[in-house]
């Protein structure tokens, strides 16, 4: 959300970038020519390299900071600093969804099926290229 919508700071805003994964998309489709393998492999890729990729983004973020003689992480604080008044019902209802039974293993799960609906999001526009396009 953006700050005239939800009235979260612009400046706790911060992009993502999808290159890595599409670089990869882009070169396995360039070395094999196949749009089958591009959407397996490429696609697969596309959705397990947007968490990493997005790493130098988010890795000033936890540098550390000492605030009053407590050493927190940059993160920590600017959370400290906007108080978010759904964080606490937010937390309860995770506790109670079922991605609590992965024990921990969410990023992991949330990876592998962002990569799925990559492969399946890569044929079905693949497809709708080809039946529409007529040039």
């Amino acid at each position: 959300g953006f700050y005239w919508w939800s009235h979260y700071p612009i400046n706790f805003v911060l992009p993502s970038t999808m290159i890595p994964g599409a670089l990869m998309m882009d070169t396995i489709l360039l070395l094999t020519g196949n749009w089958l393998i591009t959407a397996l492999l490429g696609g697969g890729f596309f959705g397990l390299f947007f968490y990493p990729g997005n790493w130098p983004i988010f890795g000033p973020t936890h540098l550390p900071v000492v605030v009053e003689g407590v050493l927190l992480s940059i993160a920590d604080y600017t959370g400290f600093l906007y108080v978010r008044t759904g964080t606490p019902e937010y937390v309860r209802l995770i506790e109670q969804g079922s991605l609590r039974t992965f024990g921990g293993h969410t990023t992991v799960i949330a990876a592998f099926f962002a990569a799925f609906v990559s492969m399946l999001m890569f044929c079905v526009w693949w497809y709708f290229g080809k039946l529409y396009c007529t040039a």
